[in-house]
């Protein structure tokens, strides 16, 4: 029997902590009804609308959580969400918004594809589940929408010197992941022929500088929602950079993120070419979608952390415990290293000089303590080597005690769990590494 494929589906939603619970509410209830959601994870990269643009004309619908956010002055939700949810708008995608009470409502005008939603009684909310399977019905259709070759880039930049000397470049980068350029005809003598020559292109490569006719064919890129890469030749001798045209950035933009990082901005030919396959890096990766209800509770889970590295060090009579600490926080997207259950060291290496360097690259020292710990000799190196890192303020040590009889030992305060069933104690752990990651507490682990 075949399995039915998932719904592609664009997802906007917050990043906050605070958030999370929202974000897992109704991601359950699309799960249930066979859509796979695809995130764009927060990144201190620069943003890349192009990106944005191609995710949504190649998903079958957009979906977008709106929570209320009181520190954000007039759109009062995150301007963002706003801006992809304009995007669907455009693209006339089927889609829905579940929007949280207290958000003005204008930024989202259509009543038929809104509901409001009070956090706090998130579980008596039933009736949210016609719309979605009427969203199903609507987009289940186009759930090939992801399968795409790649095709051909469409070039659209002035007669230039400047753009003369860049084009071979431009032309090889561009080649290099598979893509074929094509000179965009911008005459356009022949309405009926604007659809043929422009829509089969995966995005336009547009310089955005305000030139005609290219301004005038940016808008009809625009109307269609064919992706563009925005890009503007300037050479600093020659002033400060120019303000980007409202069309391309909006207000919703101005208001999400720094305006100047929505344009590719050039001046030799070099810069040029790396700074496109960055970009070309990204659409390169895989599609980010949920395959399946763990998964997307995973990446929800991990929204709102920095990035840092967990070392789970334990003996192996306790092995049972570390392997289901270790699956609770691989399901909560945590990168972390255990000698059995996630040893990334490559066979045939120095054990010692390995271990040392993965310490040396983690943030938290997560010793799970017993009297078979202290008889093994890896784990009294192990504690020793945190220690040093810990005294240097490169390692957090944070002990968990599984029978009590060692805590004297080790001066760093940590969590008596001897008298917890193995859930409880999973369950603890892993909230003692989100709140440590989130900033959410700061317990005294270095010392009494």
């Amino acid at each position: 029997m075949v399995a039915a494929r998932r719904i592609p589906t664009y997802f906007s939603h917050s990043y906050r902590r605070e958030d999370r619970d929202v974000n897992e509410f109704f991601w359950r209830a699309f799960d249930a009804q066979g859509f796979g959601f695809t995130v764009d994870p927060q990144s201190a990269g620069a943003l890349s609308t192009c990106h944005l643009e191609m995710t949504m004309r190649r998903s079958a619908c957009f979906v977008g959580v709106v929570t209320l956010r009181r520190d954000q002055s007039a759109f009062k939700c995150s301007p963002f969400i706003v801006y992809e949810y304009g995007l669907a708008a455009r693209a006339i995608k089927p889609l829905l918004v579940f929007v949280e009470k207290g958000v003005p409502g204008y930024h989202f005008p259509n009543v038929q594809e809104r509901f409001v939603f009070d956090r706090d009684e998130l579980d008596t909310y039933g009736g949210f589940e016609q719309p979605i399977r009427q969203l199903a019905l609507k987009a289940q259709g186009y759930s090939s929408a992801g399968d795409q070759l790649v095709g051909e880039v469409g070039l659209a930049v002035p007669d230039t010197p400047a753009y003369r000397a860049a084009k071979p470049l431009i032309t090889q980068t561009l080649a290099k992941f598979g893509y074929a350029v094509k000179e965009v005809d911008v005459a356009f003598k022949d309405q009926a022929k604007i659809p043929l020559q422009l829509d089969p292109l995966d995005f336009v490569v547009i310089d955005i500088g305000g030139q005609e006719p290219l301004d005038r064919l940016f808008h009809l890129l625009l109307g269609r929602s064919i992706p563009t890469l925005n890009v503007i030749h300037h050479d600093p001798a020659g002033g400060p950079r120019p303000g980007v045209p409202d069309l391309v950035v909006g207000e919703t933009l101005r208001q999400a993120t720094f305006e100047q990082d929505s344009v590719l901005w050039w001046n030799s030919p070099g810069e040029f070419a790396a700074r496109l396959e960055q970009q070309l890096e990204r659409f390169d990766l895989p599609r980010q979608q949920f395959r399946n209800l763990d998964e997307g509770i995973g990446y929800i889970r991990s929204t709102g952390r920095t990035d840092g590295k967990i070392f789970l060090s334990t003996a192996g009579p306790d092995d049972a415990l570390s392997r289901e600490v270790g699956r609770a926080l691989k399901l909560q997207n945590f990168t972390f290293f255990h000698y059995v259950y996630n040893n990334t060291i490559p066979r045939g290496s120095k054990w010692q000089d390995r271990l040392e360097q993965q310490l040396a690259a983690s943030q938290v020292f997560a010793p799970l303590v017993s009297q078979a710990y202290w008889r093994s000799e890896w784990c009294r190196r192990e504690l020793a080597t945190a220690r040093r890192l810990s005294d240097q303020g490169r390692l957090t040590i944070i002990p968990y005690f599984l029978d009590g009889s060692s805590e004297e030992l080790i001066p760093e305060q940590g969590a008596d769990i001897s008298d917890l069933t193995e859930a409880e104690r999973v369950a603890l752990i892993v909230q003692d590494m989100d709140g440590f990651f989130t900033g959410q507490i700061t317990p005294d682990y270095s010392g009494t």
